[in-house]
């Protein structure tokens, strides 16, 4: 939406070019409007509510043959408020050409830039106080320098988060932002009942390296029954903690922040993947979300792991509130010859959660490991297709 009489300057919104228009009027000026074409493809019958189209921008810019360049920012869904003042007007059914088109006219600012904005951000002070050094965790802009999304990766026990912002960057995942976290950090929590060791996860014995929470009875070297209470008192340590950091980057729950603000994710923004210990507790902490009647998550992917326990961690929903409708979706890859966490435990961890929001992959020939074929990645890559949010930064306006 611009202004109508100089097209220079965009707005969100009709009530915010009209709070807008005291400031503007000494500067608004008549102009001849510039012109973008918009390419409409008519819906089929049973899409007759969600229009897509293709915006195509014309540039400054002329090539080799003497013609103006177009950039196509890709598909949309138009909003009334972008269509007021277009004029519609019915071409005729070209050869060969499957579809009904229309084209319209949309006024552009003369001064539009075709140069995106960085649009990247640092993680929220708050948030980067409670990790501490750098040097646990690993932080990655998003390629494009969009950092709309957050994807978070949670190792496997006596593991690194090396691999995974390495993995990360491969991923090469459109305005998406990575954190991959190590089960070393010390979180620095404010509050008073913290002590530093509270504040910690679980250090393997013999210098094996770190996880989120016991699984082993280090002493016999006996892995511990799924409801065994010293399993759950330290997975319901771990997402308390966890549960502090997703306060922080989304400015609700039990962070520091009081909203939502530039400076952090919403939740359905955030994208959490875990490997076996890191997958059961990212899937703990999306069922606490839920039993606490929290925005869903963006999404939650779980390799080898996954909520193992019928009912929710004790303790961690509080007392008068009521699930929210939609939890997280997850998506769950094990492996056919995966002993530790088999085909079966998957479906009972989708049972556990929420069957209808619950996606389960069983990879042929996979044993207890991490990605290592193409299938898993293809599911994984369209699980999060479906899911990342995209800001068309190229329709953006200057709203002041």
């Amino acid at each position: 939406l611009v202004c109508t009489r100089c097209f220079s300057v965009g707005y969100c919104s009709k009530s915010c070019q009209k709070a807008d228009w005291r400031g503007h009027k000494p500067q608004c000026r008549p102009t001849t409007k510039p012109t973008a074409t918009v390419v409409v493809d008519s819906p089929s019958p049973a899409q007759e509510d969600d229009t897509v189209v293709r915006l195509e921008v014309k540039r400054g810019e002329i090539d080799s043959e003497g013609n103006a360049v177009w950039d196509d920012v890709g598909p949309i869904n138009l909003l009334e408020d972008n269509m007021a003042n277009a004029t519609v007007h019915h071409s005729n059914k070209k050869m060969g050409d499957s579809n009904n088109r229309r084209t319209a006219t949309l006024p552009v600012p003369k001064n539009a830039s075709t140069k995106p904005p960085n649009l990247s951000k640092e993680l929220p002070i708050t948030t980067q106080r409670i990790l501490g050094p750098e040097s646990s965790y690993k932080y990655r802009h998003s390629s494009d320098g969009v950092d709309e999304n957050l994807l978070i990766f949670f190792h496997g026990a006596g593991d690194s988060n090396l691999p995974y912002d390495a993995l990360g960057k491969r991923m090469e995942l459109p305005q998406t932002a990575t954190l991959s976290l190590s089960a070393s950090t010390s979180l620095h929590l404010r509050s008073e009942k913290e002590s530093k060791e509270s504040s910690k996860f679980v250090e393997l014995p013999f210098g094996l390296g770190f996880t989120w929470f016991e699984e082993m009875d280090y002493s016999s070297g006996e892995t511990l029954p799924r409801d065994h209470p010293s399993r759950l008192k330290s997975l319901k340590h771990a997402v308390g903690l966890l549960d502090s950091l997703l306060g922080s980057l989304t400015g609700i729950g039990s962070g520091d922040g009081d909203a939502h603000d530039s400076t952090t994710w919403i939740p359905e923004r955030i994208f959490l993947f875990g490997f076996s210990a890191g997958a059961c507790l990212v899937h703990e902490l999306c069922r606490m979300w839920w039993n606490a009647g929290r925005m869903a998550l963006g999404g939650v992917i779980c390799i080898g792991g996954g909520i193992q326990t019928k009912k929710g961690l004790p303790g961690m929903k509080p007392k008068g509130v009521t699930q929210q409708k939609q939890p997280t979706d997850v998506l769950i890859i094990t492996g056919s010859k995966d002993s530790t966490y088999t085909k079966e435990a998957a479906q009972l961890s989708k049972q556990f959660y929420h069957p209808s929001k619950v996606q389960v992959h069983v990879q042929k020939g996979k044993g207890h490991s991490m990605i290592e074929s193409k299938d898993e990645m293809q599911m994984i890559m369209e699980f999060l297709s479906k899911r990342l949010v995209r800001r068309m930064v190229s329709m953006e306006g200057q709203c002041r």
